[in-house]
């Protein structure tokens, strides 16, 4: 059995294998064609490289700008003034908000209320929609003025940003939050207040592997080390020698696996459940007034944790935002072009909002020798198959079987389009 994934971003099929009329197996297909950035970017200055990979995905754009920037001058020794890094992890906030209000509202959502769509959701409840729009058009501005544009953002740099914002801009943004904020929590109050059907109260959870970047004194955003179920390795270390790359034939993504074997979930799902303590106080009791805790106990709860990701986000943002409105009294136009470089190695990971986003650069004189970038979505392929193959298997090979593998895609948010890579094409003659 085959069927279409609607409500994720690219082109992708849920396969249902059976076997006596009984789910055996559930894998999922990505039919999207390659597009090869890793190779675009060989030979490019490793200035281009930043704003070339910001084109990879349409919603995280600024995790990949963001990711790349951070590798470079990591690897290069590059300092960068800490008011304009705040600019960056603001931006990176920003997007966090947008693309979790995103999620929640149209992909999630409609599972929870047993809506036929967001469209259906906004007719019953539209105070509703219009707090989601009020959330969704302020994060897009905060990410225009402080990314150059709302989407593949174009302000990003090796050394800080292209441009300062001009202090009024901040003084508008910081100005709009407050009713922001309040608009974020009634519907956030909503949907933790819905009560979820039977489906969701499976308990996978002592069988999902769980990795984040490892963070010492806050919430997860970038770093070069991860945790493993409490264990810590370099992010070098992690995806050279714990982690195997799988390359499957019904599938144009790779595939990754805990020595090759055992799948691993990154995203709000896995940083929740391990960085919980880390979020502000103000939104653990707000979480927890409406009956969440941690640990989640399986995947499609997943929405729990994007609600208080986007809080945790929206309060650091007013953090920022004071701070930026008062002057930013910095010079953004630092230039990395005189320095000496030889053959280097360039790797760090930012959480995107799907999670772990990976790169890897070996660069010399200035330009970029080889590119690896290890995506969210791939990681969480594998587990997505042997989630939905745990829930479903045994059970009758039905429509329910596929709406519930449909509903397990959806709760991972795959950005199918950054998943995918080349593969080698094989002619078998029989």
């Amino acid at each position: 059995m085959r069927a279409v994934l609607t409500r994720v971003e690219g082109e992708g099929s849920v396969l249902i294998l059976e076997r006596d009329g009984r789910v055996e197996r559930v894998v999922y297909e990505v039919s999207e064609a390659p597009r090869f950035f890793e190779y675009l970017v060989v030979s490019k200055s490793i200035e281009r490289v930043v704003d070339i990979v910001s084109r990879v995905c349409g919603i995280c754009g600024v995790s990949y700008s963001f990711v790349a920037a951070k590798a470079f001058e990591k690897c290069l020794g590059v300092d960068v003034d800490p008011e304009v890094d705040m600019i960056r992890e603001a931006l990176h906030l920003a997007e966090r908000v947008k693309s979790h209000i995103l999620h929640v509202f149209y992909m999630n959502l409609p599972d929870l209320v047993q809506a036929k769509s967001f469209a259906d959701i906004a007719q019953r409840n539209p105070k509703l929609l219009r707090n989601v729009r009020d959330v969704l058009l302020w994060s897009r501005k905060a990410m225009e003025v402080l990314g150059g544009r709302f989407h593949n953002v174009v302000n990003i740099k090796v050394g800080g940003v292209y441009r300062v914002p001009d202090r009024s801009a901040f003084e508008k943004l910081r100005k709009e939050l407050d009713t922001v904020i309040k608009s974020f929590t009634e519907f956030a109050s909503f949907v933790l207040s819905v009560k979820p059907f039977d489906e969701f109260a499976w308990n996978v959870n002592a069988k999902i592997n769980q990795v984040s970047i490892y963070s010492l004194h806050e919430y997860p955003h970038h770093g070069d080390r991860v945790l493993l179920n409490g264990d810590e390795y370099s992010v070098a270390q992690f995806y050279r020698d714990v982690v195997k790359v799988l390359q499957v034939p019904y599938s144009t993504a790779l595939h990754y696996r805990i020595k090759g074997i055992e799948g691993f979930v990154v995203g709000p799902f896995a940083r929740f459940n391990q960085f919980y303590t880390m979020l502000s106080r103000e939104v653990r009791d707000f979480v927890e007034v409406h009956g969440w805790r941690p640990p989640l106990s399986n995947v499609m709860q997943g929405y729990v944790a994007r609600i208080a990701e986007a809080y945790e986000a929206l309060l650091a943002l007013e953090r920022y935002l004071d701070v930026f409105k008062n002057a930013i009294a910095v010079d953004s136009n630092s230039s990395i072009s005189s320095r000496e470089r030889g053959s280097v190695v360039c790797e760090y990971a930012v959480e995107a909002p799907r999670g772990i986003l990976y790169h890897r650069y070996i660069a010399s004189e200035g330009r970029v020798a080889v590119c690896s970038i290890i995506t969210p979505t791939a990681q969480n392929l594998a587990a997505m198959s042997d989630i939905a193959t745990t829930i479903t298997q045994g059970r009758k090979a039905d429509d329910n079987a596929i709406s519930i593998a449909k509903r397990i895609a959806v709760s991972f948010d795959p950005c199918i389009s950054c998943s995918v890579h080349a593969l080698q094409v094989k002619i078998l003659r029989i």
